[in-house]
């Protein structure tokens, strides 16, 4: 059984049935930690993330641009804000698509929302 399974067994709560969505599309136990995580702790700074799961800052970053092309046929999204300058760690976001497009998301996120949504559209 993987980390993240184990993880989610010891969980007494009841999962959302939205988080539950959502996991269906992920590959791998980090992409389901990672979710679980922003859903639980909206806005966690991107350091905390490497602390509470041992990833190099460039980990978490590749599984979050892997997931979002998945997470975005799902109407969800993970976005990053700056929460100071620039070089200080940046608030992580798992929220629907429609309220990060009403924010100031890096341009190429709202790119790929874009491309993918219309993507979706052409299925």
């Amino acid at each position: 059984m993987s980390e993240g399974n184990q993880i989610l067994l010891k969980c007494k709560a009841p999962i959302n049935p939205t988080l539950k969505r959502l996991f269906s599309i992920c590959h791998k136990s980090k992409e389901r930690l990672i979710l679980n995580s922003l859903w639980h702790d909206q806005g966690i700074l991107t350091h905390e993330l490497g602390e509470r799961f041992g990833f190099k800052s460039n980990n978490h970053h590749n599984i979050s641009q892997d997931l979002n092309p998945r997470l975005i046929k799902l109407g969800w999204v993970i976005s990053k804000y700056q929460s100071g300058l620039p070089s200080e760690s940046w608030r992580w976001y798992l929220e629907p698509i429609h309220v990060a497009l009403q924010k100031k998301i890096r341009k190429d996120l709202r790119c790929t929302i874009i491309k993918y949504m219309e993507a979706a559209n052409d299925e």
